[in-house]
Formats: C-alpha cells, sequence, structure tokens
C-alpha cells in the first residue's frame, strides 16, 4: 500500500480539514462547518430603522494617540481611540484594508462586517494582534456612529445595559521589585481606589525564573496576610512555566492562601498543557488574552480547558467578537471577564462590555482613567469610588473627546 501522510488523507476524504483539526464534525457528518460559525446578531435594529450607509472612516494622530473618525452619509459621525501603542505598528492595516472595505457599507450590519473584512480576499492570513486592533478602533468608532443615530449607548445597542456600576479589580505589575516593595505598592494601588479586588503578577513573564529570585513563593502570601480579608485575589503568571508540574505547584500555593484565580500558568498557545494544569488544581485557571482565533476559543469552552475565559478587546477585535466568546462560556456556565490593554479609552470599552455582558464574572480589570486627551462623559459622569466604575450610558460609547483637540491631530494616509 503506498505511503499517504496525514495532510493528503485529510484532503481525500469528505470531511473538512479544518473540522477534523478543531474537533467540530459529530459522528456520522461529513457537513462543512462554516468558517466563522452561526451567532445571532448583537446590534439591535429595531433600534435603527433606516440604513447608516458609511461614507467615511479615518485614522488621525496625535500625542501618541490614535483617534478614528467614522462618518455617514447622512452626515452622522462617531469617534474612537485605538491601542495606545500598537495601532502604529500595522496603522496601513486600517487605512489600507479595513477603512476601504466598510465604506458604502451599511452599518447597521456590523456583526456580519466584522466578518466580512476578515474573510474578504486574503485578510484571514493576517489574523493576529496587528489585525484586530485595528478592527477593534474601527468597530468602536462604528458603534460610537450607531449609539448616536439610535440615541442610545453602545450597551444598549449591543443588547442591553444589564448594570450601572462596574466592579473592578485593580491590576498592577512589580515583577522588577522585591517581595517588600511589591506588596507596598500594591497596597498603595488598591488604597487609590478602595479596591475590593486586585491582581498580583507572578512568575518570570514567559520565563520560569523571577527577576527578583524568590519573589514569587514569598510574595503570594505576603499579599493574602495583608489583603485577603479586604479584597478579592487573583494572580496572573503571564505564561511562566513551560512545566506543567511547576504551574501546579505554584497554583497550589496560590490555592493555600485563598486566590480566586490563576491567570495564563503555561505558555499562551499551550492549550493542552493548559488543560491539565486547570484539570489538577481546585484554583479557576483564566485563559485568552493573547487568543485572536474564535475556533480555538470555542474548542477550549466546549473542553473545558479553562473556567474563566479572557478576550482582549483590543487583542481580539472589538466588543463584537469577544461578547460571542462570553456567549459560548455562558452556555456552559463559565464567565467571560476581558482583558483590556492600558492608556486611550480601554477603560471606557471594558465598562460597554461589563456594562451588557449577561456573564462578565465579579470584577473587571481597571488600569486607570486616561488623562492623555481631554474628554467628557456624554451621560452620568464615569468616575472611580469604592471600587467601582460609573458604566458608561451615554449615547454611542459614552463619551465627547475635545474637538478643539481633535482639530489639531495628523490625519493618516
Amino acid at each position: 500500500m503506498a505511503f499517504m501522510n496525514r495532510r493528503s488523507f485529510l484532503f481525500s476524504t469528505s470531511i473538512p480539514a479544518t473540522a477534523v483539526f478543531m474537533g467540530g464534525i459529530p459522528q456520522g457528518h461529513s457537513k462543512p462547518v462554516d468558517p466563522i460559525g452561526t451567532f445571532k446578531p448583537f446590534i439591535q435594529r429595531e433600534r435603527l430603522p433606516n440604513p447608516v450607509i458609511i461614507e467615511s472612516l479615518e485614522l488621525y494622530e496625535r500625542g501618541g494617540d490614535w483617534f478614528i473618525h467614522a462618518r455617514s452619509k447622512d452626515g452622522a459621525e462617531g469617534w474612537s481611540v485605538g491601542h495606545p501603542r500598537k495601532m502604529e505598528l500595522s496603522q496601513h492595516v486600517f487605512t489600507k484594508v479595513i477603512a476601504p472595505y466598510m465604506r458604502g457599507k451599511d452599518a447597521r450590519d456590523l456583526d456580519q462586517l466584522v466578518d466580512g473584512v476578515f474573510l474578504s480576499g486574503s485578510n484571514y492570513k493576517m489574523q493576529g494582534q496587528l489585525f484586530w486592533i485595528q478592527l477593534a478602533a474601527a468597530e468602536f468608532a462604528i458603534l460610537d456612529l450607531l449609539g448616536r443615530v439610535a440615541k442610545c449607548s453602545a450597551a444598549d445597542l449591543l443588547g442591553g445595559q444589564r448594570r450601572k456600576q462596574i466592579d473592578l479589580y485593580i491590576a498592577n505589575n512589580h515583577r522588577s521589585k522585591d517581595p517588600q516593595e511589591s506588596l507596598r505598592r500594591i497596597i498603595k494601588s488598591v488604597d487609590s481606589i478602595d479596591a475590593k479586588a486586585l491582581k498580583l503578577k507572578i512568575g518570570g513573564r514567559m520565563k520560569v525564573i523571577d527577576e527578583v529570585p524568590g519573589r514569587t513563593e514569598k510574595l503570594i502570601p505576603m499579599v493574602a496576610e495583608s489583603l485577603g480579608g479586604r479584597c478579592t485575589l487573583y494572580a496572573d503568571a503571564n505564561s511562566s512555566y513551560v512545566s506543567v508540574e511547576k504551574a501546579i505547584e505554584v497554583g497550589k500555593i496560590l490555592e493555600a492562601n485563598k486566590f480566586a484565580f490563576y491567570e495564563e500558568p503555561v505558555p499562551f498557545d499551550y492549550l493542552d498543557e493548559t488543560k491539565r494544569v486547570a484539570d489538577a488544581l481546585d484554583i479557576p485557571i483564566a485563559w485568552g488574552e493573547q487568543e485572536s482565533s474564535q475556533w480555538r476559543f470555542k474548542w477550549m469552552v466546549e473542553n473545558s480547558g479553562v473556567r474563566i475565559f479572557q478576550p482582549d478587546i483590543f487583542y481580539y477585535g472589538g466588543l463584537i467578537r469577544s461578547l460571542r466568546v462570553a456567549q459560548m462560556a455562558a452556555a456552559k456556565g463559565f464567565d467571560c471577564t476581558p482583558h483590556i490593554s492600558g492608556g486611550g479609552l480601554g477603560f471606557l470599552y471594558m465598562g460597554i462590555y461589563a456594562a451588557c455582558c449577561p456573564n462578565p464574572g465579579p470584577h473587571q480589570e481597571y488600569k486607570g482613567l486616561t488623562d492623555d486627551f481631554p474628554w467628557e462623559s456624554t451621560g452620568e459622569k464615569i468616575t472611580v469610588k469604592n471600587g467601582s466604575m460609573t458604566a458608561p450610558n451615554g449615547h454611542g460609547i459614552g463619551v465627547d473627546i475635545d474637538p478643539d483637540y481633535l482639530a489639531k491631530a495628523d490625519r493618516v494616509k
């Protein structure tokens, strides 16, 4: 019998290879699986009876911040702010790929447009952070446009405003500091907003060895003793432990000190190893910050690879895609507590997500309200007090950026 390699075998059968890879074919069936999947649209079209045709989608830069302007043929406008550091790295994806695709389309079809631009031509080959952060920036501006046309908040537009206040966990990164100085800074950050939850960094960030030797094993009980009675405690290893055994060892220390989740214990793309750590521990494992594939999220949900899912609202391509992950997670009884980058309007997008998501978990990531550029709330004033943030409820994304400030931004072509 002639040798047939695995690739030849897959493509010689009626079963789609992608379905085999992802475990997507039920026994006895060979029908191809939709490359995106079927999700009911989140955009509430009944609030938008008339077409909202996108006339332009433009990118501007000022002071290291990236501003996106959406305009409809009827003259309605929307603004957003992209990722404060990574927009620059792939700005041509926005100006040469995403903006041209969106022009002339009905913004009410935003759910389909998010998929359409990904599948158009060979754009799917660019999947990853530098593609999805550009789409996220466009999506936020289009949501702002639609909300202003519909005279409602983005949360209402995406399914309904469930919360008026968002409970926060304050994130920090003091890996270069010894345990005593780390604890001092962690306490200071908790005090700054009277946080009821916090997340500390452990491990060496993509390497096992702590930058300060022994920091992890010393810091965990110190934080638990000082703040465990006051705060819910979370820990983020940032993919530090290549060894499953080491990841479990650290997880046992977290369990003994009553931590509530353990994020990215092993390298983020080690899906099987992540599941093995999760299966060995009682503490919930959180995962997904680096993930860009809807199908890998689907696999992890269906196989209970972790219990807390964390799409990054920028890195994963925006609110609609992140809410899809939440919907998949909810079907299995899991939370979807997203990661959010600091700077720009990250706090705002986190607030919109948490306001409308049915299963966001008890606390959302907080890295500060931006003061990089002048803005003001269009609804109830967004403030942080007693460890909670006002949910954005003004029209669109819920803020106005100072038009005089925007007038001096440079258009990126």
